[in-house]
């Protein structure tokens, strides 16, 4: 958990860390079947986390070590978290994204999600998200 905190960093620039690692362990314990992380090498060097509730499922987090990034990890983890989510049968699969991760959007984009909204102050005052959707067929 102590790896996983510290990479949610990354994808939360805004989070306090000890109360984001709480949010953490909560979503873990209710979704273990959401939750991927990437090891290589013997250390953790990415993870993933997702929710679903009703029709909706949410990707939680994404988040790769800087130095790992662009190397495939994201898109293996991206795809097990789909794969899972899809279990769950959602319609619809949400991404927010803080607007200090917008590089993340191409990402998004090349694995089926559109933008879809703004939602000011998402993660607090003065922490917009991006919203991108993803419709499952």
């Amino acid at each position: 958990m102590d790896v996983v905190s510290d990479l949610a960093m990354l994808a939360n620039p805004f989070a306090e860390k000890s109360k984001y690692r709480r949010h953490l362990e909560e979503e873990l314990e209710d979704n273990s079947d959401l939750a991927f992380v990437a090891v290589k090498t013997g250390r953790v060097v990415g993870y993933v986390m997702g929710d679903v509730h009703g029709s909706r499922g949410t990707l939680e987090d994404i988040a790769v070590e800087r130095d790992m990034q662009h190397r495939g990890i994201g898109i293996l983890l991206l795809k097990a978290e789909l794969e899972a989510l899809t279990k769950r049968n959602p319609k619809i699969i949400v991404a927010e994204v803080h607007y200090k991760c917008s590089s993340a959007i191409p990402f998004y984009y090349k694995h089926g999600f559109r933008i879809s909204g703004v939602c000011r102050n998402f993660f607090g005052m003065k922490h917009d998200a991006i919203m991108l959707e993803l419709l499952m067929q």
